[in-house]
């Protein structure tokens, strides 16, 4: 999960501050941190240390000092660019003092579609794998190079000690191509003061998101534009069925509830009061803990006692002469200490159900009794005629 931000008041200013479970890449391949980007996705990126260098095209190139192997490793931009707090500095530190090896971040701000642009092209990846992978990322790759190919290459599991921990409602790739690493769940998050002042108790169903109680009350990230806002849509098709998803949203849009440019727009103009509820993540109080912010500003509500899983995996590109290095970081990257440190970094939930989190981190984080989710043949075929039906119906409204 790439991504989470929200403003905080300190003092009389404020700050922006990026918090979350993943850089929030976006369908069409760029990626929303802070307050988000839907521009065509661009060509460069920014390469995090280890000996290597940004070309104009933002590969990578480089060797690891005095021979020793380099793992190149591509990600999304928030997952390396704090260095206090986001996972990927610290992950490198801890890969290299357990092995033989040097690990190379290179986060393109378009994501994994910086990736798959330069397959189209022709070009070199340069890079062995990517970590960070969703389950739409994963359909549209393996859409764009046609059938009997496939960016990415198949892990053998039984090279992976920990797989057999892997959460069961988190594997989304019957090839084992992009082994999970992480998860959180799309939620509501709402402001109860706000909700108060309507007289309205916090929603607990779909249906009450079109109800009179909460008019004007809903910000949606877009789906076009947005993974959040994607998957609140994969939601609202399980819920409705692909017959009924668009009445829904054609309700809610009659509501008063505004679909936002990305995930950070949505939720800046939350945190601006602009609307009592948004679409966002059930980690949100994890944040909100840490800076001391009113928790009744960050309630967390599932809808129908579900919630959609936002899944990430690492996948290593085919052609990478490194398979067995990246088989040997997946299992790293997948064992409980590690899996519970990169969680609370990122802002998000384990992989694995062996993970020991402090108690109070489960205090703040919320699980719904019922996991949505569409996995690879549920979505492969699906996502663009979904989404083109949703654009023509609801985006024009």
């Amino acid at each position: 999960m790439n991504r989470r931000r929200f403003l905080t008041a300190v003092g009389a200013g404020a700050a922006g501050l990026v918090a979350g479970c993943s850089a929030e890449p976006t369908d069409d391949g760029s990626t929303e941190t802070g307050s988000g980007s839907t521009d065509t996705p661009d060509t460069g990126g920014t390469a995090t240390e280890a000996d290597g260098t940004a070309t104009a095209e933002g590969t990578v190139t480089g060797t690891a000092s005095g021979g020793t192997p380099l793992l190149r490793v591509g990600t999304y931009p928030s997952f390396v660019d704090a260095p206090s707090s986001s996972p990927g500095p610290w992950l490198k530190e801890r890969f290299e003092a357990e092995f033989d090896a040097e690990l190379q971040w290179f986060a393109p701000e378009s994501s994994m579609d910086y990736f798959l642009q330069r397959r189209q092209q022709g070009v070199s990846i340069d890079t062995d794998l990517f970590l960070g992978l969703a389950p739409e990322n994963l359909v549209k790759a393996d859409r764009a190079v046609g059938e009997g190919e496939s960016m990415f290459t198949s892990v053998d599991t039984a090279d992976l000690s920990n797989a057999d921990a892997v959460v069961g409602d988190y594997r989304f790739d019957p090839q084992d191509r992009a082994i999970p690493v992480g998860a959180s769940y799309i939620s509501l998050v709402y402001n109860q003061n706000a909700l108060d002042e309507r007289g309205a108790a916090a929603p607990e169903t779909f249906d009450d998101l079109a109800s009179a109680p909460y008019e004007n009350g809903l910000l949606v990230p877009n789906p076009q534009n947005s993974e959040t806002g994607l998957e609140f849509m994969f939601w609202t098709i399980d819920q409705f069925g692909e017959d009924g998803y668009l009445d829904y949203w054609s309700d809610l849009m009659n509501n008063g509830t505004r679909v936002l440019q990305d995930w950070g727009t949505a939720y800046d103009a939350y945190s601006n009061d602009e609307a009592p509820m948004v679409v966002s993540f059930s980690t949100d109080q994890v944040y909100a803990d840490r800076y001391d912010q009113d928790m009744a500003r960050h309630q967390v509500g599932f809808l129908n006692n579900s919630g959609y899983a936002y899944l990430e995996g690492a996948a290593p590109f085919t052609g990478t002469d490194q398979m067995g290095l990246a088989t040997e970081f997946i299992d790293f990257v997948l064992q409980p200490a590690v899996q519970a440190e990169i969680a609370q970094r990122n802002v998000a939930l384990p992989a694995v159900d062996n993970a020991e989190l402090p108690s109070d981190y489960y205090d703040l984080v919320y699980e719904p009794e019922e996991i949505v989710s569409f996995g690879y043949d549920e979505l492969m075929g699906n996502v663009e005629p979904w989404l083109s039906d949703w654009s023509r119906q609801i985006a024009t409204q």
